[in-house]
């Protein structure tokens, strides 16, 4: 009863925290239903103590904050995809190609920062099921969105 209780006070608290951000809450509630779906998922996978649950989510929704920052920085500063390599000169699509590499390090560096809180948080059973189930709902979710195209 208690840890149903928990997990649905973190899911609600995650989930007003999530819309508070700025620039979270565009387009038709997706992506704050696909939030609240990964806290579940994780809070679910992981069983967390209601005191590992504590000091554990603060420190992973700054994480994903700052990811997705990140993320959308390197997406806005490197226009890869944007167009054809043939039409390129070899200087522009070696600059291009530096920069993925440039990015890939920072999002790199930001995971390394947050392993070393996430060690302070979760034991160390706990942290690499943590990440296993972080790929899990990644895997999860690219299934669903996948069976949703099939059968339209």
């Amino acid at each position: 009863m208690k840890k149903s209780l928990l997990i649905l006070f973190i899911a609600f608290f995650c989930g007003i925290n999530a819309y508070s951000q700025r620039g979270f809450g565009h387009g038709n509630g997706n992506r704050e239903k696909l939030e609240s779906d990964k806290i579940a998922f994780i809070t679910n996978q992981l069983q967390l103590t209601p005191s590992e649950a504590q000091i554990f989510w603060p420190v992973y929704n700054e994480y994903n904050l700052k990811l997705r920052e990140l993320k959308k920085k390197c997406k806005e500063n490197s226009p890869i995809g944007k167009g054809s390599a043939t039409e390129m000169t070899d200087k522009e699509a070696l600059e291009l190609a530096d920069n993925f590499i440039v990015n890939e390090q920072k999002m790199l560096d930001l995971k390394k920062e947050y392993h070393s809180k996430f060690k302070a948080v979760l034991s160390p059973k706990k942290l690499l099921k943590f990440y296993r189930t972080e790929k899990d709902f990644k895997r999860e979710l690219l299934k669903k969105i996948r069976d949703n195209k099939m059968n339209r």
